[in-house]
């Protein structure tokens, strides 16, 4: 007679079978086909992710620690930031009012592999208008209309980053990085944009005015 397997194979098959079931049901149906196509693309990466969220840490191997050097905790290997919400207003500032723009981004995975920082699998870049390379400046309102098609990170991303700072590639140290989805208006009306940089010996920000002029000004963006 042919060996078909116990039943307690079988319902261990059957039960796999339907948590994949479930799985798929639980999946968002309102994921757009830019994101879709990133995590399809990066097939590791999704693995890790869901591996990372569905399984609890493994254990270390039982060992004596001395009580006095107890281990570090383990830093988050990815975040999950919810992009709609509205992002950290800095005193002074308003996000509200003409001229004004908080881009939605749906929920984004950050996470960083290989020294490089990922958005939903996509890699994020540090984004010069050609206008901005080598010793070319362009004014902020121009630049702004530059970068209307291009994929850039609001500030919910900023302040993100500014509390998982070790998710944040070390070449990013150079230079200063601007977050164009989100743009806020003081009471006057003049407009500002939030930026990210290194202060010697931890990670900071501030904001900067769209009326003056930009140089070697990156803006945080997704890559084509």
């Amino acid at each position: 007679m042919a060996n078909h397997g116990t039943a307690s194979q079988l319902h261990v098959d059957g039960g796999y079978v339907e948590f994949q079931q479930a799985v798929l049901r639980a999946l968002p149906r309102d994921i757009d086909p830019t994101t879709a196509d990133g995590w399809r693309n990066n097939g590791e990466s999704l693995a890790r992710v869901l591996r990372e969220a569905l399984l609890p840490p493994e254990k270390p191997a039982t060992e004596a620690v001395p009580t006095e050097s107890k281990p570090e905790p383990a830093l988050p290997t990815f975040v999950i930031v919810d992009c709609d919400l509205n992002p950290r207003v800095p005193s002074g500032l308003y996000l509200t009012g003409e001229g004004t723009e908080h881009r939605r981004m749906g929920k984004v995975i950050l996470e960083k592999r290989d020294g490089k920082l990922y958005a939903n699998g996509r890699e994020v870049v540090r984004y010069l208008s050609p206008n901005q390379k080598g010793s070319g400046t362009i004014q902020g309102h121009k630049l702004r209309k530059e970068l209307k098609n291009k994929q850039v990170l609001n500030a919910c991303i900023l302040d993100a980053l500014l509390a998982n700072p070790h998710l944040i590639p070390d070449d990013w140290k150079t230079g200063v990085t601007y977050f164009w989805g989100t743009i806020f208006r003081i009471a006057d009306g003049l407009l500002y944009v939030g930026c990210l940089f290194w202060l010697g010996s931890r990670w900071d920000w501030d904001y900067y005015w769209l009326d003056d002029v930009w140089s070697f000004h990156p803006a945080a963006s997704l890559a084509s």
